[in-house]
């Protein structure tokens, strides 16, 4: 890592940074690179250091990227290539005009044509229609035209995925396998989970998990013209492209799967907040990794606006050993998390502790509870009802590829009441809780999933009589609010 001053940037604007971005929670890491070298990489409470992240819809760039190497050795013709030449196996039997022109460009561009509600404009109802089944491809292929391509600008998950599958059908390996030779192996990236789909293609929309060193890589490789150590990994030209705002009348812009969101920056951009910006005028890379809400997603825009144009000079600064050790403690407080704070547990605690709840049937799927009351730590024990998600065969394949495990098995896991996540294997995946009685008869358990953007709530509000306690469980997730009434079973 390099000085934040040998690099033109100020350490106590980037401190400034580190401190909001701990006061305001979400981020999960943030890593800065100036002029090729690495200024700023740290995790935040509670996300670990070396961990990869769930890089959402930045799937997609990298994707991109995919396809420019493809190109540029020969394996495929060109962007002008119709998509349903290349994947003739799933281009349906019968093909209108329209689609017969879809090019590989109409879908870097997103502008299929295709009548594709897969977005979150559309609350993703269109992945449930093709994701079923064997053959993902095909179905995407299926869905009618809704306008000439290359005249409008639809996001769509799926032809990402189709770029993916035109990956695998002109190099005869996944995106995944590609990635490992061409891309992820030369600029040395080894730390990947990427899963394929049941028909073996790499999920080309969303799934991929990079460190977050690893995403500013890619980044540099961006700026960088496409070279790295001296190869040129992918062309320039093709670097030119996608980074070209090909929707000149919109706003934001849009290259190959990339956003052309200003004058100052090209992003890569995932749900949740996952982010690698492009400022190419300061010959920086800024990348976030997060688990935000949509109504908190612009937080790093917000961030590279205040920080990190503030902080930057054309020049080399003056050493700052001052400023140094102001970043130095601001990143040890965002590692390291809150201090220790002493856990407060009300009688209802003595009363509920151990004893078995059941749940009203609910839409969420929590069937039953327990909870068990320590001096520092608590214990719960629950069930939730898969079957409204594995009967339906989407569901049971996606929750199988992001790795859930043992649905049907009760969820035991502890839960810090200091103030401090206690992290959990549960399920497959790695959580973190933590929880507090926020009122004499109210206790309130928080999950945070780590290096994913799942982030559940669950209040516990219980009421007493002569006979028994009753208690109202609501689960809270960004924007909604579900409650169900539950009994003691004992």
């Amino acid at each position: 890592m390099s000085a934040p001053e040998a690099q033109g940037m100020d350490s106590w604007v980037l401190a400034e940074m580190v401190d909001q971005i701990v006061a305001e929670g979400g981020i999960d890491s943030v890593t800065v690179v100036r002029n090729g070298q690495v200024v700023l990489a740290t995790p935040v409470y509670p996300f670990p250091d070396g961990t990869p992240h769930a890089l959402q819809s930045v799937t997609k760039s990298v994707v991109a990227t995919l396809i420019g190497i493809v190109i540029d050795r020969g394996l495929l013709e060109g962007v002008d290539v119709p998509v349903v030449e290349v994947l003739a196996e799933a281009a349906p039997d019968s093909i209108d005009a329209l689609k017969a022109s879809m090019t590989v460009e109409d879908l870097l561009t997103m502008q299929s044509g295709l009548e594709c509600r897969d977005s979150s404009r559309y609350r993703w109802e269109g992945l449930d229609e093709w994701q079923t089944g064997e053959d993902w491809a095909a179905n995407i292929l299926a869905i009618p035209m809704a306008a000439e391509p290359g005249t409008r600008f639809e996001y769509c998950n799926g032809v990402s995925y189709l770029l993916s599958a035109v990956i695998s059908q002109s190099t005869g390996m996944t995106a995944a396998e590609f990635a490992t030779e061409t891309l992820f192996g030369p600029l040395g990236i080894s730390e990947v989970i990427w899963p394929s789909s049941p028909e073996g293609i790499s999920v080309g929309y969303a799934m991929l998990e990079l460190l977050p060193t690893d995403m500013a890589k890619i980044g540099q490789l961006y700026l960088q013209g496409g070279t790295w150590d001296g190869e040129q990994v992918v062309s320039s030209q093709w670097i030119d492209a996608a980074t070209t705002d090909h929707h000149p009348n919109a706003t934001p812009g849009y290259g190959y799967q990339w956003w052309v969101e200003s004058t100052e920056w090209i992003v890569a951009r995932g749900f949740g907040g996952q982010y690698i910006f492009l400022i190419p005028s300061l010959d920086t890379v800024v990348v976030f990794t997060a688990g935000l809400p949509m109504n908190r997603a612009n937080l790093p825009h917000r961030l590279v606006t205040k920080y990190i144009l503030a902080a930057t000079q054309p020049d080399p600064l003056p050493p700052d050993d001052e400023g140094n050790a102001r970043l130095e403690e601001a990143v040890a407080a965002a590692r390291q998390g809150p201090a220790p704070t002493v856990p407060y547990l009300p009688a209802a605690a003595t009363s509920v502790n151990g004893v078995r709840y059941e749940s009203d049937p609910n839409e969420w799927g929590h069937q039953w509870f327990r909870l068990e009351f320590d001096a520092d730590m608590a214990h719960l024990t629950f069930a939730r009802d898969f079957a409204y998600m594995t009967d339906d065969p989407r569901s049971s394949t996606i929750l199988a590829m992001l790795g859930y495990q043992d649905l049907d098995e009760p969820i035991d896991v502890a839960i810090g009441l200091d103030g401090r996540y206690i992290i959990n294997e549960s399920l497959g995946l790695t959580t973190g809780w933590r929880g507090e009685w926020t009122t004499e008869t109210t206790f309130e358990a928080e999950a945070q999933s780590i290096g994913r953007q799942a982030h559940e709530r669950f209040t516990y509000r219980f009421t007493f009589d002569k006979d028994t306690a009753h208690v109202r469980v609501g689960e809270v997730t960004p924007g909604v609010v579900q409650e169900s009434t539950a009994q003691s079973s004992t």
